[in-house]
């Protein structure tokens, strides 16, 4: 506990504590001219040095009204506190201003995939429209990141998922503001941030409706990038807009894909997917359409064009089908589904390359035909059935004999050598331009 005198001579109060060094500290205080001196103050004053001292001792949180006491502090009392070892010095006070900290903090991470900024970006944007360019980061406190999130869903109007994507990007930036000791409190740190999913925006597209999709495209490039979304399960536009002709082994019937988003990972965002018969069918014929001239990469002209996203709402438009929300994410989605019912979990994320928990948060779908086929399910049908099949006494054994195993260390030669197999002289160039 501390205690708390009053000095005379210098007309001040003296608040003396055990620092968590163990050292016999004092700080002061000049008393007022109010008719108890400021004892009132003071009190307070010796209730909030206890309170940090027993915070730093314990390692917990600061409260946040001592949080918001220490940030009102004068640079001299503050110092007082560091030589105490009960803070840490203050950073430039121009890095405590939003506006200042955030250019800092993006300046600190050039280098980063222009698609990460792009999200970082979109919360930048909302806390400076919300909070001001000259908000004190000191100054946000929970109360403020709550209403900030109140505001993000009734004047931005965002989706559940997508505001809690901002949060965790703000609480990020917060927590880095900590780790610089410009602050010692991250508001946000309460606020739930993890991923959601929404239902809602899930759709199973059938291959009937992908049929009509791959009509309704312009040219053979068109068709072979929906396949590979439908297909092959390719995320759009990352994992093709490097696909080149070499990472396809027409021989072993598979290709290399290299996830930009998965990089990090331990296999170095490197798998290998199956050539599965829909998408070699569209890949043949995007070859013979080429000629006698192929290009490096398999299509070319998603390299030099933005966001595909808009191109394919108007193909689905003019298939005569409604409008599918994220129709490139629900394409992915809907292979992913149909892989796992056929081949199970694990093939399934390995050739998606994601893992199960994703696969189950975000991808896998319920579809008609599940619900159809659970509908007329048995239990006891079932029981017979696998009673007669085993004798009733053991599991029926699983062969994968006949399985072949391809195995990728990190390199496109595994898959044995992807190069390409030449289809011949015949074919024509794309007759008509892109969407």
């Amino acid at each position: 506990m501390a205690s708390l005198s009053h000095d005379k001579t210098n007309n001040r109060w003296r608040v003396q504590f055990v620092a968590p060094d163990g050292s016999r500290r004092s700080v002061s205080m000049k008393a007022t001219r109010a008719r108890d001196k400021g004892q009132s103050k003071a009190a307070v004053f010796k209730g909030h040095i206890e309170e940090l001292v027993t915070s730093v001792s314990s390692g917990t949180r600061i409260d946040s009204v001592v949080q918001r006491w220490i940030d009102s502090l004068p640079d001299k009392m503050h110092m007082q506190m560091v030589a105490a070892g009960l803070l840490r010095e203050r950073k430039a006070p121009e890095l405590n201003r939003l506006d200042v900290f955030l250019t800092k903090w993006f300046s600190d991470r050039n280098g980063t995939k222009a698609s990460t900024v792009i999200t970082w970006r979109n919360a930048e944007r909302n806390m400076l429209n919300y909070f001001g360019a000259d908000k004190l980061l000191a100054d946000i406190t929970e109360e403020d990141a709550e209403s900030f999130e109140r505001w993000l869903k009734t004047s931005e109007g965002l989706a559940e998922a997508t505001k809690r994507k901002r949060l965790s990007i703000c609480k990020q930036f917060m927590q880095s503001a900590i780790k610089a000791r410009i602050i010692t409190q991250n508001a946000f740190a309460g606020l739930r941030t993890g991923n959601v999913t929404n239902r809602k925006r899930q759709a199973f597209i059938t291959p009937e409706d992908t049929r009509r999709i791959l009509d309704a495209c312009a040219d053979p490039e068109w068709r072979t990038l929906v396949a590979l979304a439908r297909y092959g399960a390719l995320r759009i536009p990352s994992e093709v807009r490097d696909l080149k002709w070499d990472d396809i082994n027409w021989k072993e019937d598979c290709l290399h894909v290299h996830a930009v988003k998965t990089e990090h990972h331990e296999d170095g965002g490197d798998r290998i997917v199956p050539l599965f018969l829909e998408v070699r069918k569209e890949l043949n014929a995007l070859w013979d359409a080429l000629g006698d001239q192929p290009a490096e990469y398999v299509l070319p002209r998603l390299r030099v064009t933005g966001n595909p996203n808009t191109t394919l709402h108007r193909i689905i438009k003019r298939a005569g089908l409604p409008p599918i929300p994220k129709p490139w994410q629900n394409l992915r989605a809907t292979r992913a589904t149909e892989l796992e019912a056929a081949f199970g979990a694990h093939k399934a994320t390995e050739w998606c390359g994601h893992s199960e928990k994703v696969a189950g948060d975000h991808y896998w779908m319920v579809t008609q035909d599940d619900i159809r086929r659970a509908a007329g399910w048995s239990v006891d049908a079932h029981l017979v059935q696998q009673s007669g099949e085993d004798g009733g006494n053991t599991s029926p054994a699983i062969s994968y004999a006949h399985e072949k195993t391809l195995v990728f260390p990190g390199s496109a030669s595994d898959c044995e050598t992807l190069q390409p197999v030449l289809m011949g002289d015949a074919g024509l160039e794309p007759a008509t331009p892109s969407v």
